[in-house]
């Protein structure tokens, strides 16, 4: 990182060249960490079964923050498989499963996100039937979450100046040097 008073070029200052109306950042590692916390760890449960997402076993994509004329821009698109497992309560006989979101992207509304819900073969529909409606449900709930936290970025400001992700990334490091020009503060989005 750069340090205050430092005023040779940093390397990651020449990605983002002055003369530039158009910053973009990548999102696309704290997006998977983010999955990884909102989707692992859902438990759905009725009269009949309980079911649980127990893993993220594949994630594919990218997603990134840019701006452009002052108006901040959201691009994604994911592929996410998920592992579920579950009991039916009766019998006590545990069943494994996946979940497929084909197409997480701002072309769709997360209600209308396709979410896949697949069984190893056997009995235990009722939880295959579980995972497929308030497994379905709670899912697209976690993935508005991610959405909300991507674009406002409560936790880490991703598109603010000092967000971890900043689509300023040369606004605090022109504040600290000199011969550099004025600092280019973020225009306000209109």
């Amino acid at each position: 990182g750069f340090r205050a008073g430092q005023c040779g070029r940093p390397v990651w200052a020449t990605a983002a060249r002055e003369d530039t109306t158009q910053t973009e950042r990548d999102a696309t590692s704290w997006s998977k960490g983010k999955f990884q916390e909102l989707l692992v760890g859902i438990v759905v449960e009725n009269d009949t079964g309980r079911g649980e997402i127990s893993e993220l076993k594949q994630v594919e994509g990218e997603a990134s923050c840019s701006s452009r004329k002052g108006k901040l821009i959201f691009f994604y698109e994911w592929y996410i498989k998920l592992g579920w497992k579950g009991i039916v309560k009766e019998s006590g006989v545990k069943h494994k499963g996946l979940i497929e979101i084909p197409n997480l992207s701002e072309e769709n509304e997360v209600d209308d996100t396709e979410v896949n819900v697949s069984k190893k073969k056997g009995d235990g529909d009722i939880l295959k039937d579980l995972m497929k409606t308030a497994g379905t449900a709670k899912v697209r709930q976690a993935l508005g979450d991610y959405l909300k936290a991507l674009k406002t970025g409560k936790e880490g400001i991703p598109c603010e100046p000092e967000g971890p992700f900043s689509i300023y990334p040369l606004y605090s490091f022109k504040l600290h040097c000199t011969g550099l020009g004025n600092p280019v503060l973020p225009r306000q989005p209109y």
